[in-house]
């Protein structure tokens, strides 16, 4: 028997399920999600840097012939603090929060080596201690050791930032060694590390044991290498996803890769929210109806890994462009109606009555006196002197203004039950895209608010924007860069697999006391939700459980998963899968906000109809029509229930359009 048996605690004792500056970084990230509002940084990688710095000089400071370059978490944490947080803080309650944080997600991200209890049997001992070179103290090991159960093995212990001593230098085994008078002969040192834990025990005459399970070891290594490569982790965790599947699954295949591109976009949602210091966000219906079930799986798990952090408040708000845009309007004039014109330069007036919710009935006699008819599409109506003696009409004008105040009133009613009103002050809001103009709409309707709406991507705004108003994309914001423009010429099949099957929102109306939105559901357009978009979402809320995991050890940001996400993108509207495009090409699809109705996404243009589109008006409007609602080139491109000369027209015919769109259209 040993008079002393000493064991290191990293990779011995216990173990980490990530590399261990992972853990730095997931108190960076607290320190960013909590603190925000008093530093004003979002970037990890510079608190991570900052803090090592700490370390190194606090190590140098000191560093002398009687001690080692030792430092306590606290200390670093405390001056990590009063470096970016003003004095007039409480940095020392922050550095300890921060601390006690660090701590705990230590218990959550360690296990106890499976292997150690069994060898540590074979060398017995009068006592056994833990040795580590390690920032916290000898007492908080132990309390990680404890929660692990495992202190029956080694009930105590020093580390290094005890006693400024450490294993990589022998000083701490020569204090050891003085502490309690032990001959080095009759002293065993077990550990992982080749230098601190066999080499320089060696040289003083301990017993050394290397220990290196290579079961563990090996998985040490995968993990540790994912701190320098999130491209192999990404794909460990798709493996570890499929692995519990059918692939054959096609539809819910094609929802577990797309994971990240929705993961990333919550992450995106939360970390916009913290930064523009929002007390709730909002999801719009529909898409926000998916979105709200992805960001709660992931905010959930967040949470319950920082239990003492406040995130915002979150809930679906019923809304649509249509049920927003008419009580949103500031007057009956043609300036205003420039908000609408601008994204819809030809409409009719059957299509602007139906894309302000009233009811045209009333309005028939007065339209037809200014020789107009609902029917007829006009270009740049605004110019139209039929459309400008309508707007001047005082019989039009207190029509619409009657259904404005009433639209109005029922919808900041039903705001109001759902906490968004004038004290609101701070929100987020969000959906899938593509300028945001619901959001102009609450905006302008609320001016005391603030609102930060996040979306997919941003399309060029055409409308000035609110001044109570910022608007973000996680992919493509062509306002801010050119990046990926053709993603935004495809987005029919982003929306349609963020959909949801409960309808669009027409309008608000009162029962007693409280407030419903109304819904129309189509059934024809549901049809696509039912044959593939709900297995789709299924794919990617079962995968959310699975990244989840590593979101928390791996401290995974909405950065870190954009060139995934963008892939994921790319990859969806390149027109590949048969199931998708399937779906899409008879898709039932709501264009009644600017074009007045659904538009079915199977009814084409034939090649004769293409032909005689050169020579007659008539079938170019329908032409014009189609391309209009079309933009999606690859998905005819790859359609199968139409001939390839038939494909190629269409798809070209496509691709010019959106060619003169970007570069000759009238810009606003």
């Amino acid at each position: 028997m040993y008079k002393l048996k000493t064991v290191d605690v990293w990779d011995t004792l216990i173990r980490r399920k990530c590399h261990p500056d992972y853990i730095k970084l997931a108190t960076a990230r607290y320190f960013y999600l909590k603190y925000f509002k008093l530093h004003g940084i979002n970037d990890l990688t510079q608190f991570f840097t900052k803090r090592v710095e700490i370390e190194v000089q606090l190590g140098k400071n000191t560093q002398n012939d009687q001690f080692d370059d030792e430092y306590e978490l606290l200390n670093v944490l405390n001056q990590f603090v009063s470096f970016y947080i003003p004095s007039t803080a409480d940095c020392a309650t922050i550095a300890e929060d921060l601390f006690n944080y660090e701590l705990h997600n230590e218990k959550n991200l360690t296990y106890a080596d499976p292997f150690i209890r069994e060898v540590l049997a074979q060398y017995p001992a009068e006592k056994t201690l833990f040795l580590s070179d390690f920032y916290m103290s000898g007492n908080k090991i132990q309390e990680l050791l404890d929660h692990h159960s495992i202190n029956d093995v080694v009930p105590a212990g020093i580390s290094s930032a005890d006693v400024c001593l450490n294993k990589r230098s022998g000083k701490l085994f020569d204090y050891v060694a003085s502490k309690y008078s032990v001959d080095k002969s009759n002293w065993v040192h077990f550990g992982d590390n080749e230098w601190s834990d066999v080499k320089v025990p060696s040289s003083k005459g301990i017993k050394s044991i290397h220990f290196l399970p290579k079961q563990e070891h090996d998985l040490r290594i995968v993990k540790e290498s994912h701190f320098s490569n999130k491209t192999d982790l990404f794909a460990q965790i798709e493996s570890e996803i499929f692995a519990g599947f059918d692939k054959t699954d096609n539809i819910f295949s094609l929802g577990v890769k797309s994971s990240p591109f929705i993961i990333g976009f919550c992450l995106h949602i939360l970390e916009k929210s913290i930064e523009n210091n929002s007390n709730k966000i909002y999801f719009f219906t529909r898409e926000g109806e998916f979105f709200i079930k992805a960001f709660d799986r992931v905010i959930t798990a967040l949470s319950e890994s920082m239990p003492n952090l406040k995130l915002p408040e979150y809930q679906l708000l019923e809304v649509s462009r249509i049920a927003t845009f008419c009580a949103s309007l500031q007057s009956v004039s043609l300036a205003e109606m420039m908000r609408i014109w601008n994204l819809y330069s030809s409409q009719s007036m059957g299509a602007l009555l139906k894309t302000l919710g009233i009811v045209e009935t009333p309005l028939l006699e007065v339209i037809r006196n200014h020789d107009l008819n609902l029917e007829e599409i006009i270009q740049y109506p605004w110019l139209d002197p039929r459309v400008i003696n309508l707007f001047e009409d005082h019989r039009f004008i207190d029509y619409i203004e009657a259904n404005i105040i009433e639209k109005r009133q029922l919808l900041l009613g039903y705001f109001n039950e759902r906490g968004l009103n004038a004290f609101s002050e701070k929100v987020t809001v969000v959906d899938v895209g593509w300028r945001g103009t619901i959001q102009d709409n609450i905006a302008l309707l609320l001016p005391e608010v603030h609102f930060t709406g996040v979306y997919l991507g941003l399309q060029k705004f055409l409308n000035l924007q609110p001044t109570n108003s910022v608007k973000f994309a996680y992919g493509p914001d062509i306002n801010r860069k050119v990046e990926c423009p053709h993603f935004l010429d495809s987005v029919a099949p982003i929306e349609m697999i963020t959909n949801s099957p409960s309808g669009s929102v027409t309008g608000y109306v009162k029962q007693g006391n409280s407030y419903r939105a109304v819904r129309n559901i189509n059934c024809e357009e549901n049809a696509a939700f039912y044959n593939f978009t709900q297995r789709y979402q299924e794919g990617i809320l079962h995968s959310i459980e699975y990244w989840n995991q590593y979101i928390l050890s791996s401290v995974i940001t909405s950065d870190d998963l954009r060139e995934s996400a963008l892939k994921v993108w790319s990859d969806l509207i390149a027109g590949q899968n048969t199931e998708l495009n399937s779906t899409f090409a008879n898709l039932e699809h709501n264009e009644t906000f600017g074009l007045g109705g659904y538009v079915n996404k199977i009814n084409l243009p034939s090649v004769v109809d293409l032909f005689h589109g050169l020579f007659s008006k008539q079938k170019r409007k329908l032409i014009i029509s189609f391309i209009k609602a079309n933009q999606w080139p690859e998905g005819i491109q790859n359609r199968s229930d139409i001939s390839p000369l038939h494909r190629f027209l269409l798809a070209t015919l496509i691709r010019v359009a959106v060619y003169y769109k970007h570069n000759f259209m009238r810009k606003n």
